[in-house]
């Protein structure tokens, strides 16, 4: 297999796993973009908006956008954090509710999906992708 093979793999599989979690969660109604952003809230503790803006590799605008709706909705709140510029987001109750059916989804979906993966396996193709991770996150 070439690298070239590699990278497409990867992505086409990166591209069919969120397509697979969506599906299984669109019964909930909520985008890609509002589950993620409910799943990194809850994982988080008390992300700001920029954090999650880079963990979900969207612009700024376009998280204060999805943190309007979920607040609006009552999922979650923003607070002042300790830098009184920074705000940082909370899930409500209702909101902790959500995400936790989000998680159970997502773990179920990671528990069929490698029922027959070993951890030699998983360690090699984890160790694989956090170095080829390190580099893209220095810029090379």
């Amino acid at each position: 297999m070439s690298t070239e093979d590699f990278a497409h793999l990867l992505h086409l599989t990166a591209h069919d796993w969120r397509t697979s979690l969506d599906r299984r969660l669109r019964p909930l109604g909520l985008s890609r973009a509002t589950w993620m952003l409910l799943a990194f809230v809850r994982r988080l503790d008390a992300p700001s908006q920029s954090q999650l803006a880079e963990r979900l590799g969207l612009e700024g605008a376009s998280v204060v956008r999805l943190v309007d709706r979920l607040e609006k909705d009552g999922y979650v709140v923003r607070r002042t954090g300790t830098d009184r510029r920074v705000k940082t987001v909370h899930a409500t109750a209702k909101g902790e509710a959500l995400a936790a059916e989000i998680l159970r989804v997502a773990s179920e979906m990671r528990n069929e999906l490698f029922r027959d993966v070993d951890a030699a396996q998983l360690a090699a193709a984890h160790a694989l992708l956090t170095r080829l991770h390190g580099r893209l996150a220095e810029g090379s």
